[in-house]
């Protein structure tokens, strides 16, 4: 009887010491993660009297459970934008509870794909949120005409559009800016034939954001931006971004001007995106466009691409696996 009193206590105190293992190995974790993380080489965007504004895709945030969370919250902090806009947000939660800790910040997620808006409170007011074409039929239908399945054509990712409104001091700005991510992959080639093809179905997603910005949002100060996965030959005429800069073969590209053009004309090194731990080539998949209501800010701006292994001192390995594939792509434009 002793020794079956004694087998019992003996599993009691391993399953109150494995218990209590648990609990601190939780807590020591629930630290690492919203304890923030300081990079010295990190760029302050912050001016004042200028509005900036980031777009990152975050690649499945956080791909890493330990370390994403505290390094893109305290890259974020440091950076100190006024609007983030993320794409690939694979846990919300994570996302939630990280703005949260920021003092400065808001956020706004979609309601139909894993985009999100952060904002600096007491620099924006966010007015309203439009998730464009979420109720037309994510499938294909194998016709031609692409406005009945226009979600399929954005991959089941209806652009989030933000009606925001910026200020600081006596300036003020409203603003529509358009969170987007095309469909990845393929060969770059437009096929008018397969309604399917990924390049086809990018260009269809430029089209229908064309004609929806000409048609109702002419007046407006209008940013497209976001991943638009143009693969294949990174140049103007790629048919994922033709619509919007290929004035000779589209008139209404007119009204749009891609602000990171000189990026993708550029060398491939300064790319938003290297493939560090990918066999493709490097691309330029993140573009910021504005429409021409903002065109007179173009001389009062700076835009360009964050160089995250530069700007934490980790290695574009170590980038890739606990932060992004993608480097953030910005704008800062001083208002008159």
């Amino acid at each position: 009887m002793i020794k079956k009193y004694l087998s019992i206590l003996l599993s009691y105190s391993l399953i109150f010491f494995i218990s209590c293992s648990e609990n601190d190995n939780k807590s020591e974790e629930i630290i690492e993660i919203v304890e923030p993380f300081e990079f010295s080489n990190a760029t302050n965007l912050d001016q004042e009297n200028q509005i900036e504004i980031v777009t990152w895709n975050i690649k499945r945030f956080p791909q890493d459970k330990k370390y994403s969370v505290p390094y893109v919250q305290s890259l974020l902090e440091l950076w100190n934008a006024d609007i983030y806009l993320f794409q690939e947000i694979l846990d919300i939660y994570s996302l939630m509870k990280m703005v949260d800790q920021m003092d400065a910040y808001s956020y706004i997620l979609s309601d139909e794909a894993a985009f999100a808006l952060v904002y600096k409170s007491n620099n924006v007011t966010f007015n309203s949120k439009n998730e464009l074409w979420a109720n037309t039929s994510s499938r294909n239908d194998g016709d031609s005409d692409y406005n009945n399945n226009a979600q399929y054509q954005f991959a089941g990712r209806p652009p989030m559009e933000n009606y925001l409104t910026w200020s600081s001091n006596s300036k003020s700005i409203d603003l529509y800016i358009i969170n987007i991510h095309y469909k990845c992959c393929g060969d770059g080639l437009y096929d008018i034939n397969d309604p399917g093809d990924e390049t086809t179905r990018r260009h269809h997603a430029s089209l229908l954001l064309n004609d929806y910005i000409v048609n109702n949002r002419s007046g407006d100060n209008v940013i497209i931006l976001g991943d638009f996965n143009n693969v294949g030959e990174q140049n103007y005429t790629n048919p994922a971004i033709s619509p919007f800069i290929d004035t000779l073969v589209y008139a209404s590209a007119k009204h749009f001007y891609m602000m990171d053009h000189d990026i993708l004309a550029g060398p491939n090194n300064k790319y938003s995106w290297q493939g560090w731990t990918s066999s493709y080539s490097p691309a330029h998949f993140d573009h910021i466009i504005i429409t021409q209501p903002l065109f007179k800010y173009i001389k009062n701006s700076i835009v360009g691409v964050i160089d995250t292994p530069m700007e934490t001192g980790f290695s574009s390995t170590a980038v890739s696996n606990t932060i992004s594939d993608h480097q953030p792509v910005f704008i800062s434009f001083t208002i008159d």
